[in-house]
């Protein structure tokens, strides 16, 4: 059972690699690392074996002496934020952008934050089979919070602190997913004329996959350009991840979004911007010639989130849509970035479209490239060593980053899926052709090396 165990979560296919026993187990796990002494808040996103999980989940809890309080389906986000507001440890089922017949368990910090090495020692008590379990009057109580005054508190959170001046035309892709319940609300509580596409939480995903990314939100670029809406928003399964569409109906580059934010932030103080590994360029370029300075990190949010309070940041981003806006939280917040980017659009005399132009771009690609769970960190591994022989200059903070002057290659093993994943960007087309190359080849050769 150890590969079900991530760098910063659990995931698994249902009923297959996650059953409910299993799932029980965890918790079990989950109450033995908190001494049975803890106050968990719950919460899972819309997938059909996350209701089933979550009373396995709180079964196992309850039964070291933890107390648990259910909130039900809502967004990541807003179980992020009552678990900051209430002071509780939390835990959420869910596989986030995964295929539907995966789901998982990510655990979270009290002021909302995800783990990361906690992890490893929830694992090893999982397992060791070695619980604590509470006498037979002396078990967990089980509380069920009403989710929509949940929601009304994190609305009035964010509403009284982000206003916009006009109202705008906004088109948003729910992806059948827990933002469902919750983001076209505040919207309209928030003034805007709102059009929802997938707008009824379904965890077969009916409507498009759970990942939100150029290929599928087709639907919501031609829903904003037919619309004239002012931009589109499309989430993932879990509403922890968020792509922009501008008013052309062009998906946004995540680092545009980032860049505009910042400068906003960056009028008011200067500070620390955090990106991850595979961010562009053009953060270094644009958030430094603000007066911000750059600080990179390992991919996945949870990193984000502690580098984030390692170096005080103002503001946070990833490739893969993650936003982090710590004048808040400490967390990633897609709800939250939509708002504040309305905000920063109603008081602006340009579109989205012209905005974003206005930042350079230059050319990246990504390719994923299928490997078994079990070798893909030796092989990059291996890619590494070859590397250093060949005298490159490498970036070690995730992966094998090459740096060259006028572009860069990444290889990295995924930390959800059994994949590696390839990420190059250069200052030309007929460079990132040189640059793929490159990488399939070294990938190439140290598979069959590891093999």
């Amino acid at each position: 059972m150890e590969h079900i165990f991530r760098a910063y979560d659990i995931r698994g296919i249902a009923n297959r690699e996650l059953t409910p026993n299993i799932v029980a187990k965890i918790g079990l796990a989950y109450g033995t690392y908190l001494n049975g002494k803890a106050r968990v808040l719950i919460g899972r996103d819309a997938r059909t074996s996350s209701e089933v999980f979550e009373k396995a989940f709180i079964a196992g809890l309850a039964s070291t002496g933890c107390d648990c309080y259910s909130a039900g389906l809502l967004p990541i986000p807003i179980v992020n934020f009552k678990i900051w507001k209430l002071g509780y440890d939390g835990a959420y089922i869910t596989a986030s952008h995964n295929p539907p017949e995966y789901n998982g368990i990510r655990f979270r910090h009290r002021d909302g934050s995800g783990y990361t090495k906690e992890n490893r020692e929830i694992k090893e008590i999982f397992l060791s089979n070695k619980f604590k379990l509470a006498n037979w009057n002396n078990l967990g109580r089980i509380h069920y919070l009403d989710a929509s005054l949940i929601i009304r508190e994190y609305s009035d959170y964010l509403l009284n602190r982000i206003n916009a001046e006009r109202e705008l035309n906004i088109v948003l892709d729910l992806g059948n997913g827990a933002s469902c319940v919750s983001t076209p609300y505040i919207f309209r509580e928030a003034g805007h004329r709102i059009l929802t596409l997938n707008s009824q939480p379904d965890g077969t995903f009916p409507g498009r996959p759970s990942e939100p990314s150029e290929e599928t939100l087709e639907d919501l670029s031609r829903a904003v350009k037919v619309k004239r809406a002012d931009f589109g928003a499309g989430y993932d399964g879990d509403g922890d991840r968020v792509i922009f569409v501008d008013d052309k109906g062009r998906v946004v580059q995540t680092e545009k979004i980032g860049i505009l934010i910042c400068r906003e932030i960056l009028k008011k103080r200067k500070g620390v911007v955090i990106a991850n590994i595979s961010c562009s360029m053009i953060v270094e370029e644009e958030i430094e010639k603000l007066g911000g300075k750059v600080i990179r990190t390992r991919v996945g949010d949870v990193f984000i989130a502690e580098a984030i309070k390692k170096h005080n940041a103002i503001f946070a981003m990833e490739t893969s849509a993650h936003f982090f806006m710590p004048e808040f939280y400490i967390f990633d917040d897609p709800t939250l970035v939509s708002l504040k980017l309305a905000e920063i659009l109603s008081k602006e005399n340009k579109k989205l479209s012209e905005l974003v132009d206005e930042i350079p771009s230059y050319p990246m690609v990504t390719r994923n490239f299928p490997c078994d769970d079990r070798i893909k960190f030796k092989i990059v591994d291996k890619i590494i060593e070859n590397l250093r022989k060949e005298g490159y200059t490498i970036d070690l903070t995730d992966g094998a980053k090459v740096i060259f002057d006028d572009a860069w290659a990444l290889l990295r093993p995924s930390n959800t899926t059994p994949l590696i994943r390839a990420c190059v960007e250069a200052k030309s087309n007929k460079r990132i052709k040189e640059l793929l190359k490159f990488v399939e080849r070294e990938l190439r050769k140290a598979e069959k090396e590891v093999k």
